[in-house]
């Protein structure tokens, strides 16, 4: 596995917690020296953002770069007005799982990496592979520079301290995309429904490009696998590079083609070569349809939502495991996406349900179109009746913990309990 070496040397934190009997993550230790709570920037970042200025390889951008690219920039040594970590506090003193927040100013500054090339960029990570589980992490809608670093570090962190973890053998790479940045108190009153269409045309864009990314690894490591974790809007990052997995123009991918095929026999050849290249894909509080497992309507239409054009039949193919993260109805922003998206249902809302008028309440459990898995797993208990031992898509309830990072119930994304989850399914022997 890939080796993702963080510019961490200002965190020096031993593990902070146990497991509660009831799963919560209990504070044991929390230390007060002050670098504890140091917010250490990722040694790795791949950004769709363009710079504010690119002289002499380095590449400055700010909280307000909003454009994107056409392809990704690969960027080491992240750090802020030349810093490669501020001081931050703890979110609550008392568990450190909650997380840190960025406490010397308001991130307006310059942000800054070296640019180099996808091949430098995947040699580098390569040179320092050695038994390490390599995680990317694609952040939400309407996430600035500050809080996408902040997160990323938050997420290591609890990796690090996880019981079912050793330090340093979990390693997480950010992926930023430019999200739109509200001014003033009214715009970011407004954000939610100003902002969100204009973010989801950039996610598209984003979803593009770190395709790029993500081939370009395999064809410089093909022994390697990865995992993924989107959380809220990144997961319509992550399908839309399903969708360009697959050659543009190409018809043979069809519901006819599947009726005596599986997925993977269907498959277009350049996607069959890409077969498990995942080892785990985590959709977390996940903002696109709940419909994107859902078979084909109709003989003839697929609707872009449904299936084969969702994207998610193409991630399929290249995953071993895909994992729905859902909060059972209590997930505050999403419920505001519902409303935003004309009334469907999010797919991290309630899981791969059918939802009843309003979506108030859970309709019926949804039957996952059977060509992506033989098994459905809805927290941990197979399906009746199907082959446990071909399984690959798994749905888990969060609701026992997803207002502990935030009232709304999001931003559950690198809450202990969600990394616990991630460790599960991230054995190396698998």
């Amino acid at each position: 596995m890939l080796l993702l070496s963080l510019a961490s040397a200002a965190l020096h934190l031993r593990p902070l917690t146990t497991a509660s009997a009831h799963g919560r993550h209990a504070c044991v230790h929390l230390s007060t020296d002050p670098s504890a709570a140091s917010i250490a920037f990722p040694k790795f970042l791949v950004t769709t953002v363009k710079p504010e200025s690119n002289a002499d390889g380095k590449f400055v951008f700010d909280r307000y770069s909003q454009s994107v690219s056409e392809l990704p920039v690969f960027l080491v040594d992240v750090k802020y007005e030349d810093k490669i970590s501020v001081p931050g506090e703890w979110a609550d003193s008392n568990d450190p799982g909650k997380g840190k927040k960025w406490n010397m100013d308001e991130g307006e500054g310059d942000f800054s990496g070296t640019a180099v090339t996808q091949a430098e960029f995947t040699a580098l990570l390569a040179k320092e592979a050695e038994d390490k589980e390599l995680v990317f992490f694609i952040h939400g809608f309407n996430v600035q520079t500050k809080d996408m670093l902040t997160s990323t570090d938050n997420m290591q962190t609890n990796f690090d301290s996880s019981p079912q973890n050793q330090p340093n053998e979990v390693l997480v790479v950010p992926v930023d995309w430019a999200c739109t940045d509200p001014e003033g108190l009214f715009g970011k009153t407004l954000a939610p429904v100003k902002d969100y269409h204009p973010d989801q045309a950039a996610s598209e864009t984003a979803g593009n490009a770190l395709w790029q990314l993500f081939s370009g690894l395999k064809k410089e490591n093909s022994a390697h696998t990865l995992n993924v974790i989107g959380h809220s809007m990144g997961n319509r990052v992550l399908r839309c590079v399903g969708q360009a997995a697959v050659p543009e123009g190409d018809a043979s991918w069809t519901k006819e083609s599947l009726k005596d095929n599986t997925l993977l026999q269907a498959a277009p050849k350049d996607l069959k070569s890409n077969e498990n290249f995942f080892e785990n894909i985590f959709f977390v509080s996940a903002d696109i349809p709940e419909t994107v497992f859902d078979e084909p309507d109709g003989t003839d239409i697929e609707q872009a939502e449904h299936a084969l054009k969702s994207g998610v039949a193409a991630l399929a193919v290249m995953t071993k495991r895909m994992h729905v993260l859902h909060a059972d109805g209590h997930d505050g922003a999403l419920k505001l996406s519902i409303i935003t998206n004309k009334g469907h249902a999010r797919l991290g809302s309630r899981g791969p349900w059918s939802s009843e008028l309003l979506v108030l309440e859970k309709g019926k459990r949804s039957e996952v179109w059977d060509k992506f898995a033989p098994l459905l797993e809805y927290d941990g208990i197979a399906t009746p009746g199907d082959n446990e031992n071909n399984g690959n898509v798994h749905v888990q309830d969060c609701s026992a913990w997803n207002k502990n990072i935030d009232k709304l119930g999001h931003g559950y994304q690198f809450d202990p309990e969600s990394v616990a989850y991630y460790l599960k399914h991230m054995t190396k022997d698998m």
